[in-house]
């Protein structure tokens, strides 16, 4: 008689399928678990760029009272080179030089406020004049003046980065901006530093309010839209064009180009964004006498649904 084999010596273990049931319960509970952190991620970015809005709108207020207005935000100053709503946002709060804001400034991208000769003297002279403080056909320049200088915010929490720390030389020159000029970023770290390869944010767009104006929409004259329109997308369309530092696509809110959607851009998104819905009888801006922030969001693209504003929830 055949006696039954004794299996009670048997090593235990798991078999196969067992194996693959347990794979699938974690990799089931992975795929559940990353998305929750991404939104928590997102969150806690987004508490931290309204932060970094709050401290803004702090020192705003501040050199509000302290200068009888807010900075001047046309994406020209008065010699007509680009130096849009954002650069000057830094520079009120910060200087162009990130040692204080110079209070006999006039907003212009080379940094001399007090021009002499006037403008009407300039022709056949070798203007401007460039690195020629305390000489040269101006002896006031920007530099000047540092006991009167102020912070409004403190550069912890202002994120200041030269353009060219951004957007390549190439893009920027072809846009006729200053490479050297000082923007705030958000806090995404959306992008790679051009000069250390660290991750720093995209600039943060500023658009002062004309309150007399009477209008909230977009128009393709900038001259017109500046004397219209309660704010003026065209205060930092030029550096909206700039596009995006990672790839040929255009912002959504951009004058030209394809989205990476595959859409066509379009500055419009701008009024649609900032329009208050809860104003009956047409279209209103937020924040109609004062001023507007944008921050481009997660993905780095102004005029998408997750940019940031001072404005609403």
């Amino acid at each position: 008689m055949k006696l039954i084999a004794d299996n009670s010596n048997r090593k235990p273990g798991f078999t196969i399928v067992e194996l693959l049931t347990v794979m699938s319960i974690i990799i089931i509970l992975i795929g559940l678990l990353v998305p929750a952190l991404n939104r928590v991620r997102r969150y806690a970015q987004q508490v931290k760029q309204k932060a970094q809005f709050h401290a803004i709108s702090i020192a705003l207020d501040l050199f509000n009272a302290e200068n009888e207005g807010y900075p001047d935000s046309n994406e020209r100053d008065d010699l007509g080179v680009p130096y849009c709503g954002a650069m000057k946002l830094c520079e009120a709060m910060v200087g162009q030089d990130l040692r204080g804001f110079n209070p006999t400034s006039r907003f212009r991208r080379e940094g001399y406020p007090n021009l002499t000769p006037p403008p009407a003297l300039w022709v056949g002279m070798p203007y401007p004049p460039f690195n020629t403080c305390g000489g040269g056909l101006d002896p006031i320049c920007y530099a000047d003046n540092i006991k009167s200088r102020k912070l409004y915010l403190q550069l912890e929490n202002a994120n200041a980065y030269q353009i060219r720390n951004i957007y390549a030389l190439s893009v920027i020159n072809s846009h006729n901006f200053d490479p050297n000029t000082f923007v705030l970023c958000d806090v995404y770290n959306r992008i790679t530093n051009q000069s250390t390869g660290k991750k720093i944010g995209m600039p943060i767009l500023y658009y002062k309010a004309h309150p007399t104006n009477t209008q909230h929409a977009y128009n393709s004259n900038p001259v017109t839209s500046e004397q219209v329109n309660i704010y003026d997308s065209w205060d930092n369309q030029n550096l909206v064009d700039l596009g995006m530092p990672w790839t040929t696509a255009a912002h959504p809110m951009g004058s030209s180009g394809t989205t990476t959607s595959g859409a066509p851009a379009d500055p419009r998104i701008f009024y649609d964004k900032t329009t208050n819905p809860n104003i009956p009888g047409g279209s209103w801006p937020y924040r109609q006498d004062s001023y507007i922030l944008i921050s481009a969001g997660f993905d780095g693209e102004y005029g998408t649904t997750d940019d940031d504003f001072n404005f609403g929830e």
